[in-house]
């Protein structure tokens, strides 16, 4: 039958397009008429956009047609849906500038502090916050409108950079924004030289300086129509003996020749700027900074910002909510707490727990899915460590073992407190090891005892003490991601500094 023959093929684009596959349908004739029914958990815009799309390009015949009907499943997490919002999910933990290039706003959700206008101005940022914190989604939010609207970009992902100690890296630096800036063909031969100069020559960072000039000669080529938006992703990877050096030639080649510089960063980790040299881009002079962390300290706006993210890749994926998923109200509270409110790292823990909970065949993820995922996911933070702070890793780690046998073993606690001392090297550690997201503030500033005397606390990251011997002891401290108590926050233990 022609119509069965459509049919099966309008069913089969759908599923390609969509990314559901799998799905049920049904047919159902009145008279010479044959209607497939496509069942779906939620019949959203995008789906049925979609499927009229396919119906106009593939079907003339009047006595067919195809329609979707919303059905409930028993077993959801186990559905066309899941299995895709499983895929979104993955896509979504690692991004670049070539990441959702056809369907960014529609997948996008926006920060809390309402960043994206900043962002989008003619001005240099820098946006700091934990790894997994958004930044590079900022970047690329940016980015993305500037396509959009036929704007010049340049984009250099200092990933590969990790483990550089050398100076060359500059030049390899200003080589790469070569590369990836699309110059005029005015300017081409002059670009070709100096390209060719930086790549077969031996130069340093006085030579450089030196071609400071023609560079900016060139890079106003292209910013005389348009403002010129560079970006520079993941910034604290590059060497950062050299980080305020590179930051000191692209400002020197960018200030007032309507060229910006887009820059994300864990901060602890960076060096934008350097005091006894005055060289570097100076934050808020030079830069403004744009922070994205959201942590336990405001436990409920960090919960709406995940399942708001969540919510945004579940509706993609054709569910009508990301609590559709969940068997009870406390399993996104339970997320929160245990990715320390990383969105990153809830998207990866909620990934997981949809896997165990399909593993155990439950009909939808369950809080001990999600104690699991998170007692799991340690050995990526600790390679994180390794990439983002390689020079002082091995310090990081003796004092992460410190503080967690000061918590788990010494006092069966999962909270500390610890004596806010900026400029000493100790307490720089340790913000640190919060940046990498091994620990977690839970207050900002308490004064326990002495007056003027301030002191930040601090939660240990789950996978520190689960699993562990003493962890069955483990006096959990607001486990619930509830606003936390000025008197709870001081029985706490303070872990002296050296």
């Amino acid at each position: 039958m022609k119509q069965k023959t459509v049919a099966d093929k309008v069913l089969g684009e759908f599923e390609t397009r969509t990314g559901l596959v799998g799905l049920e349908c049904n047919d159902i004739m009145k008279g010479d008429r044959l209607t497939r029914v496509i069942y779906v958990a939620s019949a959203t815009e995008r789906l049925y956009e979609i499927l009229n799309d396919i119906l106009s390009e593939v079907s003339e015949d009047e006595n067919f047609h195809a329609t979707l009907k919303q059905k409930s499943q028993d077993f959801i997490v186990s559905g066309p849906e899941s299995r895709l919002l499983l895929k979104v999910l993955s896509e979504s933990q690692n991004i670049n500038q070539y990441s959702f290039q056809d369907d960014f706003f529609d997948r996008y959700t926006k920060s809390v502090t309402g960043a994206e206008s900043q962002i989008i101005s003619a001005a240099n940022h820098v946006v700091t916050g934990r790894r997994g914190a958004g930044k590079s989604m900022l970047l690329l939010y940016c980015f993305r409108a500037r396509q959009r609207d036929a704007l010049p970009n340049a984009w250099l992902d200092l990933q590969m950079f990790s483990g550089r100690k050398d100076e060359q890296a500059i030049v390899d630096a200003l080589v790469e924004l070569l590369y990836k800036t699309d110059f005029p063909a005015s300017a081409l031969d002059e670009v070709l030289d100096i390209r060719h100069k930086l790549e077969t020559q031996d130069q340093n960072v006085e030579s450089v300086r030196r071609m400071v000039p023609k560079l900016r000669r060139m890079f106003s080529s292209i910013s005389s129509q348009n403002d010129l938006f560079i970006f520079l992703d993941d910034f604290h990877v590059f060497p950062i003996e050299f980080q305020h050096i590179l930051m000191d030639v692209l400002y020197s080649i960018t200030r007032g020749n309507r060229v910006f510089l887009k820059v994300s960063a864990i901060e602890n980790l960076m060096k934008t700027y350097d005091t006894s040299t005055q060289s570097g881009l100076e934050i808020p002079q030079d830069a403004q900074r744009l922070g994205l962390d959201y942590n336990l300290t405001t436990p409920d706006k960090a919960t709406k910002h995940i399942e708001a993210i969540l919510d945004s890749h579940a509706s993609y994926s054709g569910l009508p909510s990301i609590r559709r998923l969940c068997s009870s109200a406390s399993v996104l509270p339970r997320l929160t707490w245990v990715s320390a409110g990383v969105p990153r790292d809830a998207i990866n823990l909620f990934s997981q727990s949809m896997l165990k909970a399909a593993s155990e065949d439950k009909k939808r993820v369950t809080v001990s899915n999600v104690n699991m995922a998170a007692s799991e996911n340690l050995s990526i933070k600790i390679k994180d460590l390794q990439t983002d702070a390689s020079s002082s890793a091995e310090r990081l780690n003796m004092l992460l073992e410190e503080i967690r046998h000061f918590c788990v073993i010494e006092h069966r606690t999962n909270a500390f407190l610890v004596e806010i001392k900026p400029g000493e090297d100790r307490y720089g550690d340790i913000l640190s090891l919060v940046q990498l997201r091994l620990l977690h503030v839970i207050s900002e500033g308490i004064t326990p005892k002495e007056a003027g005397t301030k002191y930040m606390a601090l939660i240990l990251d789950y996978g520190l003490y689960t699993g562990v011997r003493a962890a069955a002891s483990v006096e959990l401290f607001n486990k619930q991601t509830l606003s936390v108590s000025a008197k709870d926050l001081r029985k706490l233990k303070i872990l002296r500094q050296a």
